[in-house]
């Protein structure tokens, strides 16, 4: 085992907390997650605790579980042990997670939130880590990674990719350091709904659904499903009619899945991006695979027909400059600059013309913004309220009218909302409901 080697803080900075002034790591915001030896709170984040710089949890009580439903930080069905010791910093109740083979292996985030702190203090302290605030004063960070693959200010899920396991900053050999915060200040590890006892080899249920949409039939009508992590591989389950889902195995446990009809035979198929190697996996109707590889490792993959030939093609979103990247089965990439580094990318044929456009949708507002581009070079933008700021977003032709609509997923209780008023119009007149996945 390697746990984090002592940090010995300046001798100044331990003088003003015995004085009993506010030391850096105490402060309210990112700069009190264990930034002792280096770092400034960085422009326009709003902190671990909301932007009021006060929290507007409740603190919590020793033994008492928290609201924020963590999961282990790593890939599903990995085991992995948490050790800590007296004298282990910032407290004991940090944990250094280990397993034989570590280095290198992906880092998940516990709960879902937004990235507010992406540093790098090189050999000293925490090395390169990241933040992640829950709300409510809530939050969890990650050390000594490797490499990360977020960055500052982005919206993510539950089991999203942060990086990888590493050995930089004050650390003697590879390892997670994970902490569990409440107002920057450490609290005691929960996995699952249940404390952890540190020093106990754990399998991780960090298997979450992420919410998708397909034509299975051909109709021209887009049914709701999810795609599944599971320890071995992944499953993309669809709702149909009888009430029995379509089950489709396909991609591992943390690829990211894409749908499309990648063959142009009026059936939606599916696929999957592996952040990892930066490539798309697409699975034809025929049962054979095409390899793509497209974008960075941080980008967000996003599937269309860009051209209009009846095809679906692959795309990539860069959260840090707002960028799609859109490539065309001839392998040409057009950029389309849309949204901001908080947006999740939605795609759609917002107007019915058979190409398909871009859009985005901002958590902070539960707002879509859609963009149409028209063949003499003009460009819309309509804004469309909908869903709330936890919902994850999806889209597809619920009504098999030719226009994608949108709608929302709610991962609290596996529930999609989907939005039958066409995408042009910003009032809401028509939503169907359809609980399907499971619940976290």
């Amino acid at each position: 085992m390697t746990p984090c080697a002592l940090r010995r803080w300046p001798a100044l900075i331990l003088t003003a907390g015995l004085l009993g002034l506010t030391a850096p790591w105490a402060a309210v915001g990112p700069a009190s997650a264990g930034t002792p030896t280096g770092g400034s709170t960085p422009t326009g984040t709003t902190g671990t605790t909301g932007t009021s710089g006060t929290s507007t949890g409740t603190s919590p009580s020793t033994g008492v579980q928290p609201p924020v439903d963590y999961e282990l930080p790593f890939a599903c069905g990995q085991q992995w042990t948490g050790d800590t010791r007296a004298g282990h910093s910032p407290s004991p109740l940090a944990l250094d997670f280990t397993r034989p083979r570590d280095y290198g292996r992906l880092v998940l985030a516990a709960a879902a939130g937004t990235v507010v702190w992406v540093a790098d203090l090189g050999s000293t302290s925490y090395g390169r880590y990241v933040i992640i605030d829950h709300g409510d004063g809530y939050s969890t960070l990650y050390a000594h990674l490797k490499s990360v693959w977020v960055v500052q200010g982005e919206q993510i899920d539950q089991g999203s990719i942060l990086g990888q396991v590493g050995d930089t900053g004050n650390a003697t050999g590879p390892h997670l350091h994970f902490e569990e915060r409440f107002d920057g200040v450490d609290q005691p590890a929960w996995f699952h709904g249940a404390a952890y006892t540190p020093g106990v080899a754990l399998a991780s249920r960090n298997c979450p659904d992420t919410p998708v949409s397909a034509d299975r039939n051909s109709d021209g009508t887009d049914t709701v499903g999810v795609f599944r992590s599971k320890a071995r591989g992944g499953a993309f389950r669809f709702a149909v009619t009888d009430g029995t889902p379509e089950v489709v195995g396909f991609g591992g446990g943390r690829d990211v899945p894409v749908t499309g009809d990648w063959d142009g035979d009026g059936t939606t198929d599916v696929g999957v991006r592996r952040p990892a190697t930066r490539q798309f996996l697409l699975r034809g109707s025929d049962g054979t695979t095409t390899t793509i590889t497209l974008g960075r490792r941080a980008d967000r993959p996003v599937t269309g027909d860009w051209d209009g030939d009846g095809r679906t093609d692959v795309g990539v979103y860069a959260p840090r400059t707002g960028t799609f990247r859109l490539r065309d089965g001839a392998g040409n990439v057009t950029a389309v600059q849309l949204g901001g580094v908080g947006d999740i990318p939605v795609t759609g044929d917002w107007n019915a013309d058979g190409v398909t456009d871009v859009g985005v949708f901002d958590p902070a507002t539960a707002t879509f913004l859609l963009r149409v581009g028209y063949a003499d070079g003009s460009v819309s933008l309509t804004t469309v309220p909908f869903g709330t700021s936890t919902d994850l977003p999806v889209t597809g032709d619920w009504d098999g009218d030719g226009t994608t609509d949108v709608g929302a997923w709610d991962p609290a209780t596996a529930t999609f909302s989907l939005r039958l008023t066409p995408p042009t119009s910003r009032s809401t007149s028509a939503v169907t409901t359809v609980q399907f996945g499971r619940p976290r």
